[in-house]
């Protein structure tokens, strides 16, 4: 079939049946060996339509990792996406030169979602209240967002410092089911601040265009342990599962409270957290059947390392009725390391693990599948000596890859 569409002869299916049988070869793998043999198949597989259905049939794999510093590093061959994650490296300009050059201060990535990044830039004017842009690094594409309305900005009052170089936190929320379908080019922004006395939010609609506010809340409405006025952010271990983020809310270990951001009802609110834990290092994930799983970080009593643990319970998980974490499983680490969580892709939880040992390497990252309790390395990650910031990489080969923006 193949020769005859290179030789120009008319195919002897229409491209309706073509893609019936397209869509049902068992990998994405097969795909791109299809869409590469010929102009006809390549039509066929690379319209919209078809993408669409295949991206609703095969979850996006994890295709590397980019540091604040916009330094990209490509799965590498322990992984079957590594083909996929090269290709992405070579097509993509994670450099990010397409977006408009500025006189004052430089771009800084912050979170990164479906292929998309969110960047902002200070301009020399400030941390707080930065340029912040969209984009999409495999087809540079990029749109900058409007300013937030000076009536919303009003209420963000002494900010505190989230990183290095911001006074704000701005990443991407995932789009509701319907609003992803009626455009698959929809986007959310969540942009908040931590200010001294309260938690201020705001969300951006690509829809509407338009800056919304999140109903603010103090800290001690959040967490009665807190003290009235903080001085440092107290906000940690973001994750997300079923249309809400998640964090850690405390100035003290022993005084740690989960808290939870519903986008539907743009709200904050305190939820029920495995009581008998200290809550540190953790990540909340989708298990599927209305449960949502929450994986913590720990240490060992025995002294043979740190070891993460898989609670679960369904959805109520604040207000009445909410119901209690149950521990599912748990798994021993490295002996030598401390880890940070970097969330999940391909169904694994990804850990970014450090060690003092000079004959170790300083920095990597493991996925691990708590179905199996295996343990694998992901190379890709950076070995530089330290443990950066890094936000995850996740989606397509660039011939499977439709427009983000």
């Amino acid at each position: 079939m193949a020769s005859l569409a290179a030789a120009g002869e008319a195919l002897p299916f229409s491209d309706d049946i073509l893609a019936e049988i397209f869509i049902r070869l068992p990998t994405l793998e097969d795909l791109g060996r299809a869409c590469a043999s010929c102009p006809a198949f390549r039509r066929v597989i690379t319209s919209h339509s078809f993408l669409r259905r295949l991206h609703a049939l095969h979850p996006p794999s994890l295709l590397g990792f980019l540091t604040f510093s916009s330094w990209f590093h490509p799965t590498e061959s322990s992984r079957s996406s590594a083909r996929a994650a090269s290709a992405v490296a070579e097509a993509a300009d994670f450099e990010f030169s397409f977006l408009p050059t500025k006189t004052k201060g430089s771009w800084m990535v912050r979170d990164a979602l479906g292929g998309r990044f969110v960047l902002d830039c200070d301009d020399g004017a400030g941390s707080t209240f930065t340029t912040i842009a969209v984009c999409d690094p495999l087809f540079r594409r990029h749109v900058i967002l409007p300013p937030l309305p000076q009536g919303l900005a009003a209420a963000v009052e002494q900010p505190l410092e989230v990183d290095d170089e911001r006074r704000c936190d701005v990443f991407l929320a995932p789009c509701s089911e319907e609003g992803a379908q009626g455009a698959p080019q929809a986007f959310s922004v969540i942009w908040m601040a931590h200010c001294q006395t309260k938690l201020v939010a705001f969300i951006f609609s690509s829809a509407s265009w338009q800056w919304r506010a999140i109903a603010p809340r103090s800290w001690r409405d959040l967490n009665p342990a807190m003290r009235r006025v903080i001085k440092e952010s107290p906000l940690q271990s973001r994750s997300y599962a079923y249309g809400c983020f998640y964090w850690c809310l405390s100035e003290f270990h022993s005084r740690s409270k989960l808290i939870m951001l519903d986008v539907g009802r743009m709200e904050f609110c305190p939820v029920n957290h495995p009581f008998s834990h200290r809550l540190g290092e953790f990540a909340v994930v989708e298990l599927g059947e209305s449960r949502r799983g929450m994986f913590m970080l720990g240490d060992n009593t025995s002294n043979e390392g740190r070891i993460v643990q898989l609670f679960s319970a369904s959805n109520q998980i604040h207000g009445e009725g909410a119901s209690q974490w149950v521990l599912e499983n748990t798994v021993r680490l490295y002996c030598s390391r401390s880890f940070k969580m970097l969330g999940v892709a391909d169904g694994k939880l990804l850990l970014q693990g450090a060690s003092e040992h000079k004959s170790e390497e300083k920095s990597l990252c493991i996925s691990l599948d708590f179905k199996t309790r295996q343990v694998q390395g992901v190379r890709g990650i950076i070995h530089s000596g330290h443990c950066p910031m890094v936000v995850r990489y996740i989606g397509y080969p660039p011939s499977l890859s439709l427009p983000t923006i």
